[in-house]
């Protein structure tokens, strides 16, 4: 970018969680890149160094969001260190390996609703409140192909994500009124770390089934995710986004 140029989120004050990896991380590169303050969001150290890199534009915040007191101080830092919330990118999530739901540990479940779904109850429950006393914002949400299309062995991981989507939808519903937008992308497989953990044999077969012939890159729903952070997007909300190479529509 020009030095003298104006980014898309120029000023804006944003949290990304799940920043230190994949999606999450590639999104607060992308919000630094177009004018925005960030603080990255992650439970271990793994956007330090990426915070640390982007400073003073962005900053680092440990917190695991399907813990309460964590999300709380989170909430409470936004409101004394920067005063202000605009933009809100949900993308903490966890998956499992798979396994048919009789065989599925129920601590593995609690798992994986603990981080994805609850985690995203209480993101919003209270980051959404800054956001108000700011007159309004967008919140990105980050669900999946997997929020309306099942897949065998995934039953924790597709129930959560089901969930986001349509806590997205509620949320857009509550706040509309406060000038908050919600809305939420849905992508099918994208080159992270949780999707290369796979086997070979089960990435080939996942990227059997795109119709582009190629899993997605996290940039490219970080341009999705600007998007829909931006004002150029001011008249969308409740919305789902697939970015699927054309998955959704086979």
């Amino acid at each position: 970018m020009h030095p003298s140029a104006k980014g898309r989120l120029e000023d804006k004050i944003a949290v990304v969680t799940g920043a230190g990896k994949g999606i999450g991380r590639a999104i607060a590169e992308r919000f630094v890149q177009e004018g925005a303050k960030v603080i990255a969001v992650t439970p271990s150290d793994s956007a330090k160094e990426l915070a640390a890199r982007h400073a003073p534009a962005m900053e680092f915040f440990r917190c695991d969001v399907s813990r309460s007191e964590d999300v709380q101080a989170l909430a409470a830092h936004v409101r004394r260190v920067h005063g202000r919330l605009d933009i809100l990118s949900h993308n903490a999530g966890v998956a499992h390996s798979p396994q048919r739901i009789h065989e599925l540990p129920e601590a593995e479940w609690d798992r994986v609703q603990g981080v994805n779904l609850r985690g995203a109850f209480l993101t919003l429950k209270y980051l959404v409140p800054p956001m108000m006393d700011s007159g309004g914002g967008s919140i990105v949400m980050m669900a999946s192909i997997g929020s309306f299309r099942a897949s065998p062995g995934s039953s924790a991981y597709i129930a959560s994500r089901g969930g986001i989507m349509m806590l997205s939808k509620t949320a857009a519903l509550e706040y509309v009124k406060d000038k908050i937008r919600v809305n939420a992308i849905c992508p099918a497989a994208t080159v992270t770390p949780m999707v290369m953990a796979a086997s070979p044999e089960t990435r080939a077969m996942i990227q059997a089934k795109i119709p582009q012939g190629r899993m997605g890159t996290p940039q490219e729903v970080a341009g999705l995710a600007l998007f829909l952070a931006s004002d150029e997007s001011s008249h969308m909300t409740g919305g789902h986004y697939l970015i699927d190479g054309g998955r959704g529509a086979s």
